[in-house]
């Protein structure tokens, strides 16, 4: 396993002075929970830890705290819509609608039994809300639906700083296919208001992260992360969730503190379970992206996870044609790329299962191509197995990942690229040149992606280099400019700009 230091503050985390907070907390937020509720108290304080850990997007953690409510106070609706609601990933496009209507039917069999089981008003509101979340019709339109209920519970009571919070949430969660920036600024400015009345509050301070999670905006970002983080030491969520910001930054060594710390949490919670640390999961992604951006050695992850990836293949038919977004196989395809591009030490590899993982087949098929540049016949056959596992891939996606709507586009983008390499490599340089700025633009036209690039190496920076290596220096600075405003501190992008401005500079 790795030897990190953890329990770390990031530096910029402690910008500001916090305010009191309750004598005791639980380490996820739970003394800023100020919902009224009409549970017995026992109830109430399971509730209370459940609305932390689900501002907090610690799903599987919040559900139980939940189910510890229904447990206490079978009659209490909240406890019910709380359970529901961590069926609701909105920020990742992702919902269990029949998981959510399961919890909802453990208080009644339709919409109008639950309704008769709110004991106030705001609880018949509540409930309507996550009914129309879960109502008729597509996900899209559902999500709509919820949107209204929420806009108009946030209407009647401003003062609510929950409803405010989820109002927010929904406002985002309404973004279909990619971040829409008008819409994240509209979320940011409803809870900068709530900002200033709760300024400790998790949901508050965590959506104000997502909504300004991008390298224009980030900055604005600075102050949520700076309480965040010493808010819920406890939900990892939180602590990864800090690094959104240092990483839209480029602070590569914050993000890396963060994600130490994270992994950390992570680690501790798996240990409790009987189970063994992980060298795979976002955060460790993460992680080994923030290690390769300052030229820091993150072999140690990739080969962790390397092993839990290979183990999981026992237990293939588990994940399913694509393999998920959570599975060990694909964590590991992703901090193999992340590291194989900074460093050129390449994934070694693997016999992967023949129809499944299909999105972690497809970037080793990716880094294989990338390994390949020099050698034609290697290169061609790499895009070939591209172009035969996103074919598979985009039959798999609507059964296994229905919701899904980013990842078609960006896999399109890396074969276009793909396109562009083989024609340099056939030796066709100008019509080369010519498709990887056309793959760069495209790619730039699509909605902003927080985190490492949704294509491992971004065509800006691509270009670059290839200009670069054929002597067109104020081109390549142009190329590898464009590709830091997307990926700001970018390792190879910034490395790239200094030696294309130096050459470029006169009587160099």
């Amino acid at each position: 396993m790795r030897n990190f230091a953890v329990g770390v503050i990031a530096p910029g985390l402690m910008l500001l002075p916090l305010p009191l907070l309750a004598q005791e907390d639980d380490g996820v937020g739970t003394a800023e929970m100020v919902m009224t509720t009409t549970a017995e108290p026992t109830a109430e304080a399971h509730f209370l830890e459940g609305l932390a850990l689900l501002h907090n997007f610690e799903y599987a953690r919040a559900a139980s705290a939940f189910k510890a409510a229904q447990m206490a106070d079978p009659q209490f609706v909240m406890a019910y819509w709380g359970e529901a609601m961590t069926h609701n990933h909105p920020l990742w496009e992702q919902q269990d609608r029949d998981a959510a209507l399961a919890a909802l039917s453990k208080l009644g069999s339709t919409p109008e039994q639950r309704a008769k089981s709110a004991r106030s008003a705001k609880e018949r509101q509540w409930l309507a809300a996550v009914e129309a979340l879960y109502g008729e019709g597509s996900k899209q339109e559902r999500d709509l639906a919820y949107l209204e209920k929420m806009r108009d519970m946030y209407a009647n009571e401003k003062k609510d700083i929950d409803a405010r919070a989820f109002y927010a949430l929904a406002i985002l969660g309404s973004s279909h296919g990619g971040r829409q920036i008008p819409l994240y600024m509209k979320a940011a400015g409803i809870l900068e208001e709530g900002f200033m009345t709760h300024p400790s509050h998790p949901g508050i301070l965590h959506y104000l992260i997502h909504s300004y999670d991008d390298p224009v905006h980030a900055p604005l970002g600075e102050r949520a992360a700076a309480r965040y983080a010493a808010i819920a030491p406890d939900a990892g969520h939180a602590q990864h969730m800090v690094s959104h910001i240092f990483h839209a930054l480029g602070n590569w060594e914050a993000s890396e503190t963060a994600n130490i710390n994270a992994d950390a949490v992570v680690d501790r919670q798996r240990i409790a379970m009987g189970r063994e640390p992980t060298d795979c999961g976002h955060y460790n992604e993460w992680l080994a992206y923030s290690l390769a951006q300052q030229g820091k050695d993150a072999s140690p992850i990739v080969e962790g996870c390397r092993a839990e990836a290979v183990a999981e293949f026992g237990r293939a038919d588990e994940f399913g044609r694509t393999g998920g977004w959570r599975s060990a196989s694909s964590s590991y395809a992703n901090i193999a790329l992340h590291w194989g591009i900074a460093s050129g030490e390449w994934p070694t590899p693997v016999s992967w299962p023949h129809d499944n993982f299909l999105k972690a087949q497809f970037n080793m098929a990716y880094a294989e191509l990338l390994k390949s540049r020099g050698d034609s016949d290697a290169v061609v056959a790499a895009q070939s197995e591209m172009e035969r596992l996103y074919a598979s891939l985009m039959d798999a996606l609507p059964s296994e990942m229905p919701d899904e709507k980013t990842l078609p586009a960006w896999a399109e983008r890396t074969i276009a690229q793909g396109q562009a390499i083989m024609t340099l490599e056939g030796g066709d340089i100008e019509q080369g040149l010519a498709l990887l700025r056309a793959a760069a633009e495209a790619e730039a036209e699509l909605p902003v992606v927080f985190g490492p690039p949704a294509i491992e190496k971004p065509s800006w920076e691509l270009l670059g280099e290839e200009l670069l290596a054929l002597g067109r220096y104020k081109e390549a600075a142009q190329a590898f400019e464009e590709a830091l405003a997307f990926s700001p501190g970018r390792l190879l992008a910034r490395q790239g700009l200094e030696t294309a401005r130096r050459a470029a500079a006169p009587g160099s």
